[in-house]
């Protein structure tokens, strides 16, 4: 990013780890992982729709109206800061055509994982808030990568999915984790491979696998915390800025010992065409009031 320096930064088999690639190479995934609730159902559904661009809009809704609770938060979110649609969203009949496949599917995973997390603590809150953050950055910056802005915003949201994972699997062990300080993330990374024999990028790459979203959701959450190259397809450059900018702006996952660190994120990307750090951080802080 030329010019613009940011502050930063006996189980089943998952797939993990090429050159440290948690999406390539074969690894066990601990019982307690293997227990977790799978994706909602309903959520689930409505992801295997949208991916027609043809379906039929009723059918969508039906689907949605059939699990009350999901629908209400979709109505919920629809109206939240998060979104911050100009007109007030009143019934999924409305929502659907007003919002677009693309936008119904952010949507759908957001209320996945809100169901996902249940009432979270302190800790999963703080993890939830970067995950919610690397999302809206991801999805301001889409364009400059010519990645759809629903499609980033929805890698981005899941992009530390294995984080969440690990808590809920493991919470006093994770939670411990969590509370220490650590010189970068890497640090913190090896950290949870000493305590749990998995990291947050294998879980991840493994726990999008399972629950059968696209490939490219796989890919984010093993690899982003890889340094970002201009050979990487344009959402996972799009995820893995985003997380480093999240950290940069005061939404980070983990505590920095020393702040995190500075470097040039994207050297082959213009700075110029980025919004400022004042801009991403208003903007993230004023559409995080969801979750608060």
């Amino acid at each position: 990013m030329a010019g613009k320096t940011f502050n930063m930064e006996g189980a089943p088999l998952a797939e993990a780890g090429k050159n440290n690639d948690p999406s390539a190479a074969p690894v066990a995934i601990p019982p307690k992982l293997c227990n977790l609730p799978p994706m909602n159902a309903t959520a689930n559904r409505v992801l295997q729709l949208t991916a027609d661009p043809d379906v039929d809009l009723r059918d969508l809704a039906r689907v949605m109206e059939l699990d009350p609770a999901f629908a209400g938060d979709i109505l919920f979110l629809s109206n939240s800061a998060l979104f911050g649609f100009p007109s007030r969203v009143l019934s999924l009949r409305q929502a659907i055509p007003l919002l677009g496949l693309d936008r119904i599917k952010a949507l759908a995973v957001t209320a996945a994982m809100r169901s996902f997390l249940g009432k979270p603590g302190p800790v999963l809150r703080q993890c939830w808030r970067h995950s919610a953050a690397c999302a809206i950055i991801a999805e301001e910056i889409s364009p400059i990568f010519k990645t759809p802005g629903d499609a980033a915003y929805t890698l981005g949201l899941l992009h530390d999915v294995g984080r969440l994972a690990l808590l809920k699997a493991y919470p006093s062990e994770s939670s411990n984790l969590l509370r220490k300080s650590y010189n970068n993330a890497e640090e913190a990374r090896q950290a949870e491979l000493a305590a749990m024999t998995v990291d947050h990028c294998m879980v991840g790459s493994w726990l999008a696998k399972s629950w059968s979203l696209p490939q490219e959701f796989s890919t984010v959450c093993g690899r982003h915390h890889e340094a970002v190259s201009p050979d990487d397809e344009g959402f996972l450059q799009v995820a893995k800025i985003a997380c480093c900018v999240a950290d940069a702006l005061g939404f980070s996952a983990i505590n920095y010992a020393h702040g995190p660190c500075n470097y040039d994120i994207a050297p082959h990307v213009r700075g110029d065409l980025f919004p400022t750090g004042a801009e991403l951080k208003s903007n993230v802080e004023t559409r995080l009031l969801t979750f608060d």
